[in-house]
């Protein structure tokens, strides 16, 4: 590049006619300075002296230079320039000297200028401003009160202090109404003042200042806060919480730093109601940063935290829950992951979710550990998901001591793969320590719903439990037809608890409708004597086993409400009736129970008993309570999941997932005080991202056969095509390739509004490659990861020249997001055909 001269007008070696010497600025800082000083300046340029030049025409002939050869330089600044001599730099004009007008102006500021405290005399000059103002003076202070107009109130206070800084003798703090007046431009640093004039200035100042929005809210926060912190009546006042809520809200306006207790609040509220709507109101986080959170909780760690957040070791004594809740059989695609498939078998959608959660005793916490999403359940495959959930629990620092489910056929064959001396025992050798015990407990509750269903099943709906006392049905429901119309009635019977339908079989609330004292008071009253000591050794059992809390036997004056201690044989009286209580099945069930029943019902007493016995003689116990040895804590957490998803009964794999995980996230929030939980890298949760043999057996028949209808083939063309416009820069196919020559490429251009592409071969075969595959082998396909890697794979194997990743995850997206849409049209067209069914039968 030719190097020309920078100076202004000069043409310097800019062309041949043009031609002359150029120097570059002096190396010499001084040297170079002065250089730059004798320039013209040109606007909006600033000389860079590693890059600029100039020529020698702006030197006198026979100038003085030094240096030798190529090197020599002037040695004086450049002195000729062609333009004006206005422009041309001059020097510092001498100082002009003193006039009268600055000789007054030197009087004005000595006179301004404040020495000491006792010179401040501000308050004449005040007092003709202002009318409203108070001013008291100290010997170190001076206070200026400005009130109101009917001086009711004080507006504005100005504090001046005889207190010195490095440059000041005085410091002047102002306040209007509690918010203090930024004043840091007219005063020195500390607030200093050394001059009337500035004192004025800031009186002007406070009394016309306008306090901004934060500054306000800032000192309304602080007002509630004293006011609630200095308030006696405030813990008992209804209105306390309401208060805080609001007192905290103010200062999220000022700074959003998000507490534990606003997750908690935001978790809670995010299913149940607009949340973007409730975000127009309340400062809450947004529902990114609420996902992220929700998402970042790990079970492990949340286990962790919570043993070690525990202060009484009696809590680390934990029973695991276990039972399924029925879900819609679905497919969803969403967030990468296809989820609705069963883990035990994987041609088929779960149509149910297997629960494990974990309970602490002595009013210890509970975790939801897994949820699993299954399809025709096995006990061995239930056993593996108990045990893995087990050993979790007891790496986290708990200490499993059993498990509860229902009676149902599945735990009955669950209970069977247990290590004990007999099937009806219910203590086993623990699967993770020889040396423990395994306690096998059925759900105290389905128990109480098993006992009313043999009654009312019963061919006669008469039963005993192994005394002369035969208990008719009959005689509770002609209870209830006696007081079906009266206004007040002698018990709580009412029509879904005599005839209850299929879901009402399931609430225990209509059961407890039978089992009440009232109903034992009012039977007795009739005659029918021994129907109701049936229901009242019953309901003795029920108060035994559902005991919440001490002290209750002696509130209620009731002693079967007493808690388990030491001397307590209670369990051992219920055990031996239930023991000496017959049983039956089918047709030979006559006035007894079923044999599933009565067995369910004695290995259960006997638990609880030995459980008991642990806790009270080994584990530090002083009582136990059996009303924490149940499984209403897991329904009641479905209860939550229903209401999560919007009151739906009939949930999906997703809803249950996403629940589940919310409840996690609540729970790390309220019970370990932090959602910052330290949680390991998470594994993928699918089959894996590697490809196995199984997935190789897989492609290699569908590459060996690929038979797609005509319809496919026009769509797998219209997505390589589409795929080619989405990844064009990153493929860099070469002129040579070949494009696609079917009859496919024809619905490309009929559909095509000018950016589709007709794609290449090798685009065009991988599509139909990858579609023939999920066709296939949808199981494999469980999301965008997997799938990506066998697409890899797949077009490694067909010499398949694409190496573009974003390629791939866009073909897993469009695969599918195709299948999920086929298993919902299949789940469409099953509800049409019952529909049609059930509209034929009605015919």
């Amino acid at each position: 590049m030719v190097n020309k001269c920078g100076v202004v007008n000069c043409k310097g070696n800019y062309n041949k006619a043009n031609k002359c010497r150029l120097f570059k600025l002096p190396a010499d800082s001084l040297e170079r300075q002065s250089w730059i000083a004798a320039i013209p300046p040109r606007e909006h340029f600033v000389i860079n002296p590693e890059t600029y030049r100039i020529c020698e025409r702006h030197w006198k002939e026979g100038y003085a230079a030094k240096g030798i050869g190529t090197k020599a330089r002037p040695v004086d600044p450049p002195t000729e320039f062609d333009v004006l001599k206005s422009c041309l730099p001059t020097s510092k004009p001498p100082p002009r000297t003193t006039n009268a007008e600055d000789r007054q102006l030197a009087f004005w500021r000595e006179k301004d200028t404040i020495k000491d405290f006792s010179s401040f005399r501000p308050e004449s000059e005040l007092r003709k401003k202002y009318t409203n103002v108070i001013i008291n003076r100290t010997n170190d202070r001076l206070v200026c009160v400005f009130m109101n107009d009917d001086f009711s109130e004080s507006e504005v206070s100005i504090i001046v202090e005889n207190k010195a800084t490095l440059t000041c003798v005085l410091t002047l703090i102002a306040f209007k109404s509690g918010i203090r007046v930024p004043l840091g431009k007219i005063l020195h640093p500390n607030n200093g003042m050394n001059s009337n004039s500035q004192f004025l200035e800031a009186v002007h100042i406070a009394v016309n200042f306008e306090p901004h929005c934060d500054s306000v809210t800032r000192k309304v926060v602080d007002i509630l806060r004293s006011h609630s912190s200095e308030s006696d009546c405030c813990r008992d006042n209804k209105n306390a919480q309401k208060l805080s809520f609001l007192t905290h809200q103010l200062q999220l306006l000022i700074e959003k730093q998000y507490s534990v207790n606003d997750y908690c609040f935001a978790i809670e509220s995010f299913p149940h109601c607009n949340y973007e709507l409730l975000r127009e109101y309340l400062v809450l986080p947004s529902k990114r940063k609420l996902q992220s959170v929700v998402s970042s909780v790990d079970t492990d760690s949340v286990l962790k935290g919570t043993f070690e957040k525990v202060k009484i070791d009696q809590q680390k004594n934990v029973f695991l829950l276990v039972d399924e809740v029925k879900i819609r059989p679905t497919v969803a695609f969403a967030g990468g992951v296809l989820s609705g498939m069963a883990k035990n078998d994987e041609n088929s959608k779960a149509t149910s979710m297997l629960c494990v959660m974990m309970k602490a005793l002595h009013r210890g916490p509970s975790v939801m550990i897994s949820v699993t999403p299954v399809h025709r359940l096995t006990a061995d495959y239930q056993y593996g998901v108990v045990m893995e959930a087990a050993g979790r629990v007891e790496k986290a620092g708990g200490h499993v001591l059993g498990s509860i489910t229902d009676n149902h056929k599945v735990n009955q064959h669950f209970c069977k793969l247990f290590d004990r001396q007999s099937e009806t025992t219910a203590i086993a050798k623990h699967p993770l320590s020889e040396e423990r015990t395994w306690f096998l407990l059925f759900d105290t509750v389905h128990l109480l719903k098993c006992i009313r269903n043999n009654w009312i099943t019963e061919k006669t709906k008469e039963i005993t439990l192994g005394d002369d006392a035969t208990a008719s049905f009959e005689d509770v429901v002609q209870l209830y037809k006696e007081e079906r119309d009266n206004i007040l009635k002698t018990s709580p019977l009412t029509h879904s608890a005599v005839c209850p339908s299929k879901l009402q079989l399931q609430n225990v609330k209509h059961v407890l409708r039978v089992f009440n004292d009232k109903v034992v008071a009012a039977l007795r009253l009739r005659g029918c004597s021994q129907t109701a000591s049936f229901i009242e050794t019953v309901l003795n059992w029920w108060k035994t086993v559902n005991v919440s809390g001490k002290g209750q036997d002696q509130r209620l004056n009731d002693p079967h409400r007493a808690v388990q201690e030491k001397a307590s044989t209670s369990l051992d009286t219920f055990l031996m009736i239930f023991k000496q209580a017959e049983s039956g099945q089918g047709a030979s069930r006559i006035k007894c129970l079923t044999h599933d029943t009565r067995k369910a019902l004695v290995q259960t007493m006997e638990g609880l008993k030995a459980v008991c016995h642990y806790l009270l003689t080994s584990a530090g116990f002083d009582y136990v309570v059996l009303r924490e040895i149940q499984s209403d804590r897991l329904e009641g957490e479905f209860g939550v999941y229903r209401q999560t998803t919007g009151a739906n009964c009939f949930m999906t794999s997703r809803d249950v997932f996403s629940a589940s995980q919310k409840r996690l996230a609540k729970h790390a929030a309220s019970f370990l005080e932090s959602i910052e939980v330290e949680s390991a890298p998470k594994e993928h949760t699918c089959l894996g991202i590697s490809v196995d043999f199984e997935d190789a057996a897989s492609m290699e028949i569908c590459t060996a056969d690929v038979t797609l209808t005509a319809s496919e083939e026009s769509s797998a063309a219209y997505v390589a095509g589409w795929l080619e416009s989405k990844c064009e820069e990153e493929l860099g196919f070469t002129d040579e390739e070949p494009f696609v020559t079917s009859e496919a490429k024809d619905f490309i251009h009929q559909v095509s509004r000018g950016k589709l592409k007709t794609p290449h071969a090798c685009t065009f075969e991988l599509v139909r490659i990858g579609l023939s595959f999920v066709k296939k082998a949808r199981h494999r396909a469980c999301c965008r990861k997997r799938l990506t890697g066998i697409l890899c794979t797949l077009a490694s194997f067909n010499d398949i020249d694409i190496t573009c990743d974003r390629l791939f995850r866009h073909l897993s997206n469009v695969l599918l997001h195709g299948l999920q849409n086929l298993e919902r049209d299949h789940e469409k067209d099953a509800v049409l055909l019952q529909t049609s069914v059930k509209r034929a039968r009605m015919i």
